[in-house]
């Protein structure tokens, strides 16, 4: 059992494949240093996984195919960093699920720690029943 959990815990510290779900071109925002930092650590070869920007309103970010959804990701999906406003996150979460995506980190806050527990419990909620891992929200 612990060997499984272990195994799980993979796709947070070794994923094969990454998506950041809030990309985006604009240098000021945690979608772009988030997204650049997993750029910069591919150049250098210390991230060796794939890596998928995520967002609607954009084709290429840093030289790498934009997707609009995480389902229109090709092929599998270990991790997800989602850094998009609370509200959007329960239907980035489904998609997730739909994805059969391993692990998600939130980094958007808005959630129980404001008092929005209601919308916690819908993104605990889909977290349970997809069996996805999940590191916060709001942890950056």
């Amino acid at each position: 059992m612990l060997e499984a959990s272990v195994k799980q815990l993979d796709a947070f510290f070794n994923p094969r494949s990454v998506a950041v779900v809030g990309a985006t071109k604009k240098i000021n925002k945690a979608g772009h240093v988030i997204f650049k930092n997993f750029v910069e650590n591919k150049r250098r070869g210390v991230f060796r996984g794939d890596i998928y920007p995520v967002n609607p309103h954009e084709d290429y970010i840093l030289g790498f195919q934009c997707y609009p959804k995480l389902t229109k990701i090709p092929g599998e999906l270990e991790l997800a960093v989602i850094v998009v406003p609370a509200e959007i996150v329960p239907e980035i979460m489904e998609d997730a699920a739909a994805k059969r995506v391993k692990a998600v980190v939130i980094i958007s806050s808005g959630f129980g720690e404001i008092g929005n527990h209601e919308l916690e419990r819908r993104v605990v909620g889909i977290a349970k029943r997809a069996g996805i891992r999940v590191l916060g929200p709001n942890c950056l």
